[in-house]
């Protein structure tokens, strides 16, 4: 498929103010109109930084794929540091390798089949709090439910009290998260007392999870990785961020997406019967197994078009070391590279009616006609998300429990309205009606 390229003369770039206010305002339509202003490279320029908006896949593979030694993660996220530390999120390089080929074995596929009956076992104990007719805040629940996987996943445990510390920090820090990403230094803090004791907070949990006995659970988790099958590979530190990264990221992310999921599934009946009639035939009464996973492909298409429609991760920032060319385009060293999963997304050349929520489009030939980048909801390249099979499976796995067991009806006229922060937030919390169903 052909690039839009409209490339702007060197002498004419100036600082844009104004796309830095409409970025304030509101960053998704900002990012949407200057790619439909200036196409699949555009280029601002704030202060003395050039800063790239790559949109078509071709460009989002380079920097991605075929160029990622030449990018390392960008300023954001560098000062993400403040709050995860030096974890495998913000390392670089053959760091970020090495500690990659460690950690990995945690994520294997077949380790699937040791996390899926906690995963089933937390969604059950989960909703037998639902009372018929409920109204449910899901962004709440969701929220709860994931870290509970998380925490017993990766830490063999949940310890009484640590799911109510770490969503208590969890909001503090995203309210604050704009303080993360100034130039400040850390003696800045203080004025910012909630940001310190959050983190405090998280610190304190992430260490006594780290502390716990080793139970049956914890032998087989991703804390037995750290704390002993690679002695001196890690320092403290990074066994603490490495942790820290774990419980935030394994988490938030999933529980957004599956907020989204219901929000959807709530506002188009026709394809919350689909699932259900699917989780129905598959399941009966019984768990999900690995086996299953695989086999509820309605519910797989599902998890995929929220995820191309409500991206949790809606933009990622690359920083250029050294000066190359995508697209026939210079891009010099030090500038700030975007891609944007909301923009791409969002693409009509890509996705028919882009603003529909249809899962049938990955049935079939229409996704295999997709150009690769056209979809990258866990980034790519040596960068991709270590955790993708992992959240894919807890999402089909607790959509696919709370399908065949409840109905869910909306309780507002329109879906909720996307809040980019650091993530992809609903502007306000998904609220919906849970009906047991007679099943």
């Amino acid at each position: 498929m052909e690039t839009n390229l409209i490339l702007e003369p060197a002498t004419h770039k100036k600082t844009n103010l104004g796309f830095v206010w409409k970025v304030f305002r509101n960053p998704l339509d900002a990012l949407t109109e200057l790619a439909r202003e200036q196409g699949d490279m555009a280029h601002v320029k704030l202060r003395k930084r050039d800063l790239f908006l790559l949109s078509h896949p071709e460009f989002i593979e380079q920097v991605l794929v075929k160029q990622q030694g030449n990018f390392i993660k960008g300023p954001s996220l560098q000062r993400a540091r403040i709050i995860l530390g030096e974890g495998l999120l913000t390392s670089e390089g053959e760091e970020h390798l090495a500690q990659r080929r460690v950690l990995q074995p945690a994520f294997h596929r077949q380790r699937m089949e040791e996390y899926l009956p906690l995963m089933n076992e937390n969604t059950l104990a989960h909703l037998s709090k639902w009372t018929d007719g409920a109204r449910v805040d899901m962004s709440d629940e969701m929220m709860r439910l994931t870290l509970n996987i998380a925490l017993w996943s990766f830490f063999g445990s949940a310890p009484e009290g640590a799911a109510d510390r770490v969503n208590k920090s969890m909001q503090t820090l995203i309210k604050l998260f704009p303080l993360a990403q100034m130039p400040l230094p850390e003696s800045a803090q203080a004025l910012f007392p909630n940001f310190k004791e959050a983190r405090s907070s998280l610190g304190a949990v992430t260490e006594a999870l780290l502390q716990n006995p080793q139970s049956e659970h914890a032998k087989r988790a991703l804390v037995n990785i750290l704390k002993e099958n690679n002695s001196g590979q890690f320092t403290d530190e990074q066994i603490h961020a490495h942790a820290l990264t774990f419980l935030l990221a394994g988490h938030e992310t999933t529980a957004l997406l599956l907020a989204w999921c219901w929000d959807m599934l709530a506002h188009h009946p026709e394809v919350q019967m689909k699932l259900q009639a699917e989780v129905d035939l598959a399941l009966d009464n019984r768990f999900p197994t690995s086996d299953d996973i695989q086999k509820l492909s309605y519910t797989r298409m599902i998890v995929k078009e929220t995820l191309r429609i409500r991206p949790p991760v809606w933009a990622m920032g690359r920083q250029a070391i050294h000066d190359c060319e995508i697209g026939g385009q210079r891009i010099p060293a030090g500038s700030t590279v975007l891609m944007s999963q909301w923009v791409t997304h969002h693409d009509s050349r890509f996705y028919e009616a882009p603003l529909l929520f249809r899962p049938e489009r990955w049935s079939g030939l229409e996704e295999h006609s997709l150009p690769r980048y056209a979809f990258f909801p866990f980034g790519g390249g040596n960068r991709i998300c270590i955790g993708e099979h992992f959240a894919m499976t807890e999402a089909v796995t607790v959509l696919a429990m709370i399908a065949r067991r409840w109905n869910v009806a909306p309780t507002q006229t329109n879906l909720a309205k996307p809040k980019p922060s650091a993530t992809l937030r609903p502007d306000k919390s998904v609220k919906l009606i849970v009906t047991r169903r007679a099943v």
